[in-house]
């Protein structure tokens, strides 16, 4: 059989500082011998959200030599092409100004060009490569891509190839490093107040740390594209490549390096976990509509704790950060209220119209498989390197799992039965407590495997010395009425099930003009109010809701929110330092070894 005749893709700038470029596909003749439908993507995969790129499309036009044929809109992404002999050229213009790594941006310093907001394709043609050019954009811009190259073109097999490599063309600075056979290329776009030495040289012992965990590497090339802006930050894993996007002005502290260097570790492992391992429902694609699957939580979720794993494992965080991070979430997802409503299936299942649509009732009713996903692979982590008696844990999970389906698909069955071969339990208790269940997250599997204690701490138990000893200062601290407002503005953003301003009426949206007389022109002077009323008393609240005032009376009670600290048990024995050094790399944060728990 005959390979098919490519697509052949050319953009050209049409006006830079106005974000606007213009692309030009040719189908081959075989291609629309009896006619076709052009469609754009309406989402890129590893973004589950419907965005409706095509409302970024105008001037499309098709024509066959110099005359110009006929084109009918069938739909908001969709277009009849006319039957025709020889080749069929189609125009369109394209505007790009939303610097993401699921969108085009396009400006006189750089454009980042993202396939799937960019390229038409054919309905029932998705097996036709493309051959794609970049014409007419200054003449010191290069392109950074992770297609091969050949005669000018950038060559992709198949569509779904070519969603998954986006391009960078400008004058980014580009470096490289080889680990275990595998060229990695970096392309650094925008001025930032960061070292690149240093951000590649963490980026290459990720890498080494990832792909120790799976045995080497399932490509001979990968890019890794860094773009720096003001205030943003995001990542999108490709099969072989990455796009990240940092704050150009977030490298003043070591802080800013490890949030970058956590989001190269969870892009990178994707390279595995998602776009090689993944559930079969995650390729080939349906570009015109949501795909659904319930196995985000594994697929993204336990990606990003094993982020926090792996740049432990490669030294480029410490693990004081790392603890802080880890009790942090663990802290918001034991008191979220949609824990009690939501399983981490069902938030996978929903993630096109819940966790990409948010509303401010979200936090009461959902949770997010990335977050709650986390905090369950680090209890999964724990039940396997405690049953196991210290030999294995998640990352031998994935092992397993590369070793067993490798490229092919993977079910919610398999997990479970690498599971139980590595714990030695059965799953059906920790998937229906955690998985399919709502079940609260239980703190002891963490201790009984590394020896570490999750304290829970109330406000008032953390204030300092001279405010401890003050029981005006500890009533104060301990005033709660379940609001949370939207500084600097005293609007309701949130309000606790069943809380006491939820009891008192109390909604979302509403300000808060005046507690007990006094005007709270400000979130803080509300705060302050309900801190001067303290536990048991009774506040008086005027409050706006769509324009019209009204006036309740709540009733203060003592907050039951905690923040947690992730701290090493002195008393750990043997085995558990030794399950800690196994996980993270590092040695037990806790001081030496006690007499009489070296077991």
């Amino acid at each position: 059989m005959s390979r098919p005749a490519p697509i052949l893709a050319v953009l050209r700038p049409l006006d830079l500082s106005q974000h606007l470029f213009e692309v030009e596909l040719t189908f081959p003749a075989e291609a629309v011998a009896q006619g076709a439908v052009a469609a754009m993507a309406a989402w890129t995969p590893g973004s589950y959200l419907v965005r409706d790129y095509a409302r970024f499309v105008d001037r499309v036009r098709a024509g066959s030599g110099r005359k110009e044929r006929p084109l009918e809109k069938l739909d908001k992404q969709r277009w009849r092409l006319p039957a025709s002999s020889a080749d069929l050229t189609v125009r369109y213009r394209v505007y790009g100004n939303d610097l993401t790594v699921r969108t085009n941006h396009v400006d006189a310093a750089h454009a980042q060009i993202i396939p799937a907001p960019t390229f038409l394709y054919l309905e029932g043609q998705a097996h036709r490569p493309y051959e794609v050019r970049f014409e007419g954009f200054p003449a010191d811009w290069k392109v950074a891509s992770v297609l091969p190259k050949r005669r000018g073109a950038y060559l992709a097999k198949d569509l779904d190839t070519l969603i998954d490599s986006p391009f960078e063309v400008g004058t980014f600075r580009a470096r490289s490093f080889r680990a275990g056979g595998t060229t990695f290329d970096l392309a650094f776009t925008g001025a930032h107040n960061g070292d690149e030495t240093r951000i590649a040289e963490a980026t290459e012992k990720i890498v080494e740390a990832a792909g120790a965990i799976f045995g080497g590497f399932p490509f001979d090339r990968y890019l890794f594209l860094f773009t720096f802006a003001p205030k943003v930050r995001g990542g999108l894993e490709h099969r072989d490549c990455t796009s990240l996007i940092s704050d150009c002005h977030g490298f003043d502290r070591p802080e800013g390096y490890h949030r970058l260097y956590r989001l190269v570790a969870h892009e990178f492992f994707h390279a595995w976990n998602v776009k090689r391992l993944r559930d079969p429902l995650l390729g080939p694609f349906d570009y015109s509509r949501e795909n659904p699957i319930k196995l985000l939580w594994f697929h993204e979720g336990f990606t990003s704790y094993m982020e926090h794993l792996i740049v432990l494992r490669a030294g480029v965080v410490p693990w004081s950060l790392a603890a802080q991070d880890l009790a942090k979430g663990w802290s918001e997802q034991v008191q979220r209220p949609g824990r009690l409503e939501q399983s981490l299936e069902e938030s996978s299942w929903d993630a096109w119209i819940r966790f990409y649509k948010p509303h401010e009732f979200s936090p009461n009713s959902s949770v997010s498989y990335y977050e709650k996903g986390a905090m369950v692979g680090w209890l999964m982590d724990a039940e396997i390197r405690h049953g196991s008696r210290g030999k294995a844990g998640l990352p031998d999970l994935f092992a397993r799992l590369w070793e067993r389906h490798g490229e092919g698909g993977l079910t919610d069955a398999d997990v479970r039965r690498a599971f139980e071969e590595l714990s030695g339990k059965p799953a059906a208790p920790f998937w229906e407590a955690y998985i399919s269940g709502r079940a609260d997250l239980d703190p002891a599997p963490i201790a009984r495997a590394y020896g570490l204690a999750l304290e829970a701490k109330a406000l008032w138990e953390g204030l300092a010395p001279d405010e401890a000893g003050d029981p005006a200062a500890v009533r104060r601290a301990k005033a709660w009425i379940g609001l949370t407002l939207s500084p600097p503005a005293p609007t309701i953003q949130n309000v606790t099930p069943g809380g006491p301003a939820a009891e008192a009426g109390l909604s979302f949206g509403m300000e808060i003009l005046a507690v007990d007389g006094w005007r709270t022109a400000a979130a803080a002077d509300v705060n302050r109010c309900v801190a001067d009323a303290g536990p048991g008393g009774r506040i008086a609240v005027l409050a706006a809701d769509r324009g019209r005032v009204f006036e309740t009376s709540v009733t203060v009670a003592e907050s039951p929110e905690r923040t947690h600290r992730l701290v090493p048990d002195p008393r750990a024995g043997l085995a558990q330092r030794a399950a800690f050094a196994a996980a993270y790399g590092q040695a037990f944060p806790g001081g030496p070894i006690k007499r009489g728990l070296r077991r």
